[in-house]
C-alpha cells in the first residue's frame, strides 16, 4: 500500500484543520473525522479543486449522508419507520441505509489516478461495499406461500 503524499497531508492540516496524529491511511472521513453532510460537500469540493481530480463515477450519496432540515426531522423519521415496515417486514427486502466509508487511502488513490473510479479506489483502499443481507421472505410472502 502506498503512503499519503506531503501535499495531501498539508492540505488536510491547513485547509481542514485535521491534526497530524489523525492522518493515517485508514482514517475514515465520516466516522473518524466527523465530516458529513454539507461539511463533507465543501471538503470534497476543495479536495477535487486542489488536486485536479475528475469526478468520474463519484456519487456523493454513496459515501455521505444528506443533512435533513430541522422542520423535516419528524417526517423523515416517520418515512424511515414506514419504509422499514413495508420493505423489511412485509416484503422481506433489505433496507440499506448505510454508506460506503471513505478513507484517506481512497482519497490518495484518487490523487494518484487523477480520477475517481469507485471500483478501483474501493478495492485498493481495502474497503468493500456492504454486501446485501441474506434474503429472507417477508411477512406477506410467507403467508402467500403457505398454500
Amino acid at each position: 500500500m502506498h503512503i499519503l503524499s506531503e501535499k495531501f497531508k498539508n492540505f488536510l492540516m491547513s485547509e481542514e484543520k485535521i491534526s497530524e496524529n489523525e492522518i493515517q491511511l485508514s482514517t475514515r472521513i465520516v466516522e473518524d473525522l466527523g465530516l458529513d453532510g454539507i461539511d463533507a460537500h465543501y471538503f470534497i469540493e476543495a479536495y477535487a479543486e486542489t488536486f485536479s481530480i475528475e469526478v468520474g463515477d463519484f456519487d456523493f450519496y454513496r459515501y455521505f449522508n444528506d443533512e435533513t432540515p430541522v422542520l423535516l426531522i419528524i417526517p423523515a423519521i416517520l418515512f424511515l419507520f414506514f419504509r422499514f415496515l413495508i420493505w423489511q417486514l412485509f416484503l422481506g427486502k433489505p433496507v440499506s441505509l448505510t454508506t460506503v466509508p471513505v478513507t484517506l487511502a481512497m482519497l490518495q488513490q484518487a490523487i494518484d489516478d487523477g480520477v475517481w473510479n469507485c471500483a478501483r479506489i474501493e478495492s485498493l483502499a481495502g474497503t468493500q461495499v456492504y454486501p446485501p443481507p441474506p434474503k429472507k421472505p417477508g411477512w406477506f410472502s410467507r403467508i402467500r406461500n403457505r398454500t
